[in-house]
């Protein structure tokens, strides 16, 4: 669970997600940026048009507007200045912007004109009004909607050397959602940025004897030396538990967790010659984000698997797709309702298809939700997925 955002089941929607700051509005308020930001880069129309070519279009769905409802916003193209949205943030709201988090003293002025300002973008849902909630949104006194609003923003932005900066900053944040949401929306956009290279550096140890084991776990993206997966770890220890056969020895696989297709293409190819070595052909996976995207890619290779689990896997079918012929079926996806970081990573929320089975918990927002022991036992995922 995110350290600073517990789990939500019911979360504000609409301006209700504006109505005051704190833990328990911020997540809500990441979303609907993040949501905004997406149709400034052409929403969903991209990634349905590369799947439509592979004529995989109807396999992958957005997530719900029904469900939680952002405006469409209009006028959408080119950039908004700065210096603009400050003059109608202070004429509008009486609220100068300053490009720093607005300081506790000035908490309920700052909450009075971000809620004033969500108003105008719904009521009147424009780029550039949309541009100065954005600009409020990094002030904000919640670092998870700092790195959305800079996230979201940088269509619009002429100074995205301070959304860089705000992206950078929260790579060393405390909570895990905090620094993966903004890992990945730095990635998405500069994907060389030196401040991700520690975060990519996993390597499988060296070969040891063949191994009985038939299930293993596999990391995400910035996550190969997270302690989770690995031996020990609460999410090992739990799976664990139900599944005598995780493998544990010490030359479990990891791949880079690096944020490219490049790396996936590597992780994928390094994961058939693990199999191959060990002659473990017919092996369950669990793989986690991105981690579930390498096992989709290693399929298509032609690496051969018994069940698959796929855990808040960002949907990219027309690069990440399951080849039926080699793994069992069905395919169990699991995943939360309007993941932020699925959102800033730009992928689908949802496989529709036949063959994979979704499991949409009744939690909100948090993309490391999946792999945490008390979820499973809450929601009794082993049981749906027939572990």
């Amino acid at each position: 669970m995110s350290k600073l955002y517990p789990h939500r089941t019911k979360p504000f929607k609409g301006l209700a997600a504006f109505h005051h700051v704190g833990e328990d509005t911020s997540p809500s308020q990441a979303a609907v940026l993040l949501h905004m930001g997406n149709q400034l880069r052409g929403g969903d129309v991209g990634l349905k048009a590369r799947a439509a070519v592979l004529r995989r279009k109807g396999f992958v769905a957005s997530a719900s507007m029904d469900e939680f409802p952002v405006p469409m916003l209009r006028q959408v193209g080119g950039v908004v200045p700065f210096d603009e949205s400050r003059e109608r943030l202070q004429r509008l709201h009486g609220y100068k912007a300053s490009l720093v988090p607005a300081p506790a003293r000035d908490g309920a002025m700052f909450e009075g004109a971000f809620r004033g300002c969500a108003e105008r973008v719904f009521s009147k849902p424009l780029a550039a009004h949309a541009a100065d909630l954005f600009a409020m949104g990094m002030e904000h006194p919640r670092e998870l909607v700092r790195i959305a609003a800079a996230i979201a923003s940088l269509p619009l932005s002429t100074r995205p050397q301070h959304n860089v900066r705000v992206l950078v900053k929260a790579l060393k944040s405390a909570d895990n959602l905090e620094r993966t949401l903004a890992a990945t929306g730095l990635a998405r956009n500069y994907p060389e940025h030196p401040a991700l290279r520690p975060l990519s550096r996993g390597r499988t140890a060296k070969l040891r004897k063949k191994p009985p084991e038939t299930l293993m776990l596999i990391h995400g993206t910035w996550a190969s030396d997270a302690p989770w997966y690995q031996p020990g770890g609460d999410f090992f220890t739990f799976i664990g538990a139900l599944r005598k056969d995780l493998y544990g020895q010490a030359d479990f696989f990891k791949w880079s967790g690096g944020w490219s297709d490049g790396a996936r293409q590597d992780g994928a190819t390094t994961l058939q010659a693990w199999v191959t070595e060990r002659h473990e052909q017919g092996l369950d996976l669990m793989g986690h984000s991105h981690g579930a995207n390498v096992i989709l890619k290693a399929t298509d290779l032609g690496l051969k698997l018994g069940k698959v689990v796929l855990l808040s896997c960002p949907v990219h079918v027309d690069k990440y797709f399951p080849n039926f012929a080699n793994l069992g079926k069905p395919v169990f996806s699991v995943r939360v309702k309007h993941d932020l970081v699925i959102l800033a990573d730009g992928g689908g929320q949802c496989f529709t298809h036949p063959d994979i089975r979704e499991i949409v918990l009744p939690i909100w927002f948090d993309h490391g939700a999946t792999h945490e022991p008390k979820v499973w036992q809450d929601q009794d995922i082993a049981r749906k997925v027939a572990l």
